[in-house]
Formats: structure tokens, sequence, C-alpha cells
């Protein structure tokens, strides 16, 4: 029995070190080897034996001498099972049976790629970054130092960098692609891909005004209100607004991150609605209901929920006219006759103007006011023979109008006139004249009266019959002579009229004034 063996591993043999003596025992449990060049047998002792009875049994054949005395177990290499086995250091024996049951035997240190785990689908919005540091997915178990390198499948939608261990992605559009690491550790490399999702967030808009429901009377204004957000980076965002089916228009437009405040005027007028001077619609239906959306797009594309509102009209109506029936009378161009109606307007807080014109005249205001009764005059001189229209009109302060129009034939009645006044104010170039010299021109047979009034301003006329100068009656043509008058006052007088009074027998006689001239003094 040997209580120790060695192991030459040039030759692959045992050899027996350390032989018991004569004089040693081995006890229960004891144990001893047998080297069988290479195959090694292990004894166990089951019993005390003396010394002798050892040595005795120790020169013997191993298999008789110790059959019931011992168990024999016998351990060797056998044939390759499984290569490159790697581990640490001394968790395997360098040359032997392992506690697993399997002989191993140390060979040359191996180097292996560095490990990794996965890296999960990353997201990102886009025009930001975001970094991963990626010793969390990839290590060494030599404690090599690792390197990395990465590429992007699609550099337009992202791009992907590396600096030491931290790898930073970029989103740049709308998309999903493929971002693949390789890690080296100067000797092997290993190498896994990932998505990198690039997402953009939709901007919000909210609205304050108007209220839903809202009614629009003529030049009521609808009053657009509220704000508009995006949260995303650099990007611009633009907020629309339509009416109905109308082409869309421009809200506001600014840059994301930025509270975007909406304010918009639209004025109801006509029938239509307008933004300042810029019309926006055609003529909105009275009880149907208009829709006003407004919505927010970025520059990716992205778009708001759309908020609705509803909004109903009621176009201005045209003020109300009565003309009452006309009665002309009067048969001289000084008589006057009345026209009467009234205006009123169905609609609320208006205010309505009459005005009439004659004949393409100049309209002349009669009545202003939120509704009632009006009238005016037409004197007979006004009117032309024949046909005369008068227009009448109403407008109200939306300029919505209605006119009415009224047509009349005045006669030409021609009376025959055997007596006529003639009246003549005379201006003294000083201002005022104590006497007057007259000289008339007419038909000898003219049947004329001359009067004179010399008074100061003020007072009273007082006519005073001139006679001509018998003498002084001269024939001018055949049939027409001159006559000469002369007036004087004690003091000089400022308010100087001539009043001639002609007279004829018959209509038949047509006699007339030629020419009326003076001077004063």
């Amino acid at each position: 029995m040997y209580k120790r063996y060695s192991f030459d591993k040039n030759t692959n043999t045992y050899s027996h070190s350390d032989p018991f003596n004569g004089g040693e025992s081995m006890g229960v449990g004891g144990t001893g080897f047998f080297a069988w060049g290479s195959r090694l047998e292990r004894y166990q002792s089951k019993w005390d034996v003396s010394s002798v009875e050892a040595s005795i049994l120790a020169t013997k054949s191993t298999k008789d001498a110790l059959d019931n005395q011992k168990s024999v177990i016998g351990y060797n290499r056998g044939t390759l099972i499984e290569p490159a086995i790697i581990a640490e250091d001394g968790t395997y024996p360098v040359n032997g049976r392992h506690s697993d049951g399997y002989w191993y035997v140390k060979g040359a240190k191996v180097n292996t790629a560095p490990n990794q785990t996965q890296i999960p689908t990353q997201n990102v919005k886009v025009n930001e970054l975001i970094t991963l540091n990626l010793a969390n997915f990839f290590n060494d178990i030599e404690g090599d130092v690792i390197t990395y390198t990465t590429a992007s499948s699609n550099n337009a939608i992202a791009t992907s960098t590396v600096s030491g261990n931290i790898l930073t992605l970029s989103g740049k559009a709308i998309g999903s692609v493929a971002i693949t690491v390789t890690a080296s550790d100067g000797k092997l490399s290993t190498t896994q891909s990932f998505t990198l999702n690039v997402t953009n967030t939709a901007p919000t808009v909210t609205l304050t005004s108007p209220i839903n429901n809202l009614t629009l009377y003529e030049n009521d204004v609808m009053s657009i209100a509220g704000n508009a957000y995006d949260s995303d980076k650099d990007q611009s965002v633009t907020v629309y607004f339509q009416i109905n089916s109308e082409q869309r228009k421009v809200l506001a437009t600014n840059l994301s991150q930025i509270q975007i405040a909406l304010s918009k005027q639209l004025t109801f007028k006509a029938g239509k609605l307008f933004d300042g001077e810029m019309l926006l619609t055609n003529t909105l239906a009275e009880g149907v209901a208009h829709t006003l959306k407004i919505w927010a797009v970025d520059n990716e594309n992205g778009q708001s929920a759309t908020i609705e509102r509803t909004f109903y009209v009621v176009p201005n109506r045209a003020p109300l006219l009565i003309i009452d029936a006309v009665v002309p009378s009067g048969i001289i161009n000084a008589d006057k006759f009345k026209v009467r109606g009234t205006a009123t307007d169905q609609d609320a807080n208006s205010n309505v103007k009459v005005n009439y014109r004659i004949n393409g005249a100049n309209p002349i205001e009669i009545f202003s006011g939120s509704g009632g009764a009006w009238e005016f005059d037409v004197s007979l001189v006004e009117l032309v023979v024949g046909e005369n229209t008068i227009v009448v009109e109403v407008i109200d302060n939306y300029q919505a109008k209605t006119s009415k129009t009224i047509k009349l034939n005045k006669n030409e009645v021609k009376t025959p006139i055997l007596q006529s006044v003639a009246r003549y104010q005379i201006f003294p170039p000083k201002g005022s004249a104590r006497g007057v010299l007259i000289w008339i021109q007419r038909d000898k047979e003219l049947d004329l009266k001359v009067e004179l009034s010399m008074t100061l301003v003020g007072e009273q006329e007082q006519f005073i019959l001139l006679e001509a100068d018998p003498d002084h009656i001269i024939p001018v043509t055949d049939g027409v002579v001159e006559d000469e008058y002369h007036y004087e006052t004690i003091e000089p007088k400022d308010n100087i009229i001539l009043k001639l009074t002609s007279t004829r027998a018959n209509i038949q006689v047509d006699n007339k004034i030629y020419l009326i001239m003076g001077v004063v003094e």
C-alpha cells in the first residue's frame, strides 16, 4: 500500500511514493494506492489489520489478498467527450477527476468574445437625442477593454454615434430604423442590432372662444381665442381655421415648445363673414348650422385633434317702408301737397333714415330714428310738366335699404294773366342814396304803373306812385318809347324797391318792357 502517488503528464503514468512501513497500521477508513502505469487504484480499509498482516497483504496480489478487506475504486482518464470547456482557474482539477465525476485536463488559456445582453427597442422623438451606456449590455470575462462601433440602417431617419461606452441616438424623421452595435476586446468581437423608433408628438389646441351654437346678427363679431402647443423640439407649428367647406386660412404660426396665442375677429355683415376687409365665405344661409374648425399641424405633419364650433347667422333684413296714398293738389306752382308714410326695421338695435328724391335730384333726409311715421311736402314748382318720379328710400344702419317710387303727371294749365307785378331792389354803390333817376323803354301801348319805396333797412316799405315826365317821353323805335322818372328824399335811404305793374285788356295784347336803367345820387 502506498499513501501517495504522483502523475507524470509527459508519459501519462502514475507512480508510487511514500510506501507503508511494516509496523504501520491501516485503520478503518484508511486509504492507500497502487499504481499500474496509466491505471491508479485506490484502497479503502473496512476494518483494522495488524501491521504484519498489512505487510503480508501488501506483498500479495491486489485483487486476491485484499478481496474481503478493502474496497477497490480505480479512476483513469478516458476518451475525450468535450473540448475547450471555458472556466476560471481553480474551477476544475489541473489533471484529474472532479466532483461531478468527469476527468478534466487543463489546457492553454482560451480568449472569448465579449458577452452581450440584448438591447431593447428604443424610442426617440424627432429632433431629440437619447443616450445608452453600452457597458450595461456588453462585458468581457477576461477583463479586456471593449471598444464599440455603431451603424444605422437609414441615416435619413436616425443617426447613431458612440463615444467611449456612450451610444448617442438622434431622431431625424418619423419611422423605424435598425441600429447595429459591434463590441470588440481587441481579439474577438460580437455584434447585435436593435430597433429605434423615431416618433412625433402631435400639437394640441385649446379653444376658449367662441362658444358653441353662437348666433350672429348683422355686424356681430365672432372672436376666436385660445392657444396651441407642441412639446417636440425644433419644430414649427401652423394653426388653421376653416368655415364650413371654404378654403382653410392660417390662424397663427410659431415655433414648438412655445405657447401660441390664438386671436382672430371675424365680422358678419351682408350675410357673409369677413376677416377685416378680406371676404372669408359666400353668403351664409339663415337657419342652417354652420361650422368653424380649428386645428394645428407641425412640420412633421403631426396634426392635432380638430376643434369644431357650430354657429348660426341671422342676416340683416331690409327695413320696411309704407307710403300712404298720395293725393296731389293745387293748380299753381306755389301750391303744395303732402306725402306720408311709415318706416320700420325688424332687426334688433337698428336705426333707419328716410329720404326722398324728385326726378333724380339729390336726396333730402326727412326722418332718422328707430322707426315711425314720416312726411314731407311737395311743391308744384318742383315738378315738371309731364311725368315726375319721386323716390322714397329707407336705409338702416347696416346699409340695407328699401325704396318705393311714386309717379305723378303734371298737366300744364295755361291760365291767361292780364296783370303782372315785378319788383326790383336797387343797391346804391355807396350803400345809400337820396334820389333815383329811372328810364324805362316799353311798348307805347303798354299800361304801366311805376312805384318806388325808399326806406331804411328794417322799416316797412312805403311805395309812392311815380309819374313820367311828359316832356321826357322819347320815341326809341317804331312803337317803342322811353319814360323818365325821378324821385328824391330828404335823407339818404338804403332800402330802395322799384315795383312795376303792367296791365293788358285781354290775352291778345302782348306789350312788353324792353329796358330798365337809371342812376342814384
